[in-house]
């Protein structure tokens, strides 16, 4: 994990009238992880909620799947508002912390909308390297991103490997059950590859990802094409 050192991407993210312009990528990961999050009975009636709901998991990535390949139900905080709420209140309370906030370089701010949704990672689902700056159209910037989360979910025994979370870095997160990871969208990430030992729906890689949302800094719009990378 990084330090709270002052690095050349910690000095970029500090909103500085002039930050220096990196190539689209952070020179170390901005990242926050905890585990054991949830009560383990929670974790469990959750499992049991995704379960029931299987039918409504859609493809999700690229027609091909080169980029992006996955399954997914969109917008579970609103499909399962009183299940989720442990899960939504934990992120409020990590979103409003402020060491966890300078760890993530995010200036502080007042939490809007927590936005969920629910993907299963089965046998060779990936996700290429991309930040998370743009809405599904990949071309309207979504400001109101303030922290990226996944919180992961699998059975016991894990029925699959892969999966890992991993910065350009080169720090990595695992896909361990009941873990909370955070943060700052715009750093390129990816997910790699899942290999799963049984077919099973539960057997796979499941996560709840989404973004805290909340009014930007000013001057974020303006420098956000800067910040990440672009000319």
């Amino acid at each position: 994990m990084s330090s709270d050192a002052e690095t050349p991407t910690r000095q970029l993210m500090q909103m500085d009238p002039r930050p220096a312009t990196v190539p689209n990528r952070f020179r170390d990961a901005l990242v926050h992880s905890s585990d054991d999050v949830l009560p383990e009975e929670h974790c469990g009636k959750m499992g049991q909620w995704f379960y029931d709901q299987r039918a409504q998991l859609q493809r999700g990535g690229d027609e091909h799947g080169q980029s992006r390949f996955n399954h997914e139900i969109l917008n579970v905080g609103d499909l399962a508002p009183d299940l989720l709420r442990p899960l939504r209140n934990k992120l409020v309370e990590l979103g409003t912390d402020s060491d966890v906030l300078r760890k993530l370089c995010v200036p502080e701010f007042d939490v809007r909308h927590v936005e969920m949704h629910a993907t299963l990672y089965h046998h060779q689902s990936h996700f290429s390297w991309h930040d998370d700056a743009l809405g599904a159209d990949g071309v309207t910037p979504v400001l109101s991103r303030r922290v990226t989360f996944c919180y992961y979910m699998h059975t016991t025994p894990k029925m699959f490997s892969g999966g890992t979370l991993e910065f350009m870095d080169g720090t990595t997160v695992e896909p361990e059950n009941n873990r909370l990871a955070l943060f700052h969208p715009l750093q390129q990430h990816r997910v790699l590859p899942v290999e799963c030992y049984s077919a099973h729906v539960l057997h796979g890689r499941w996560a709840i990802v989404g973004w805290i949302h909340g009014d930007p800094p000013d001057g974020y719009e303006e420098r956000l094409p800067q910040m990440r990378g672009r000319p």
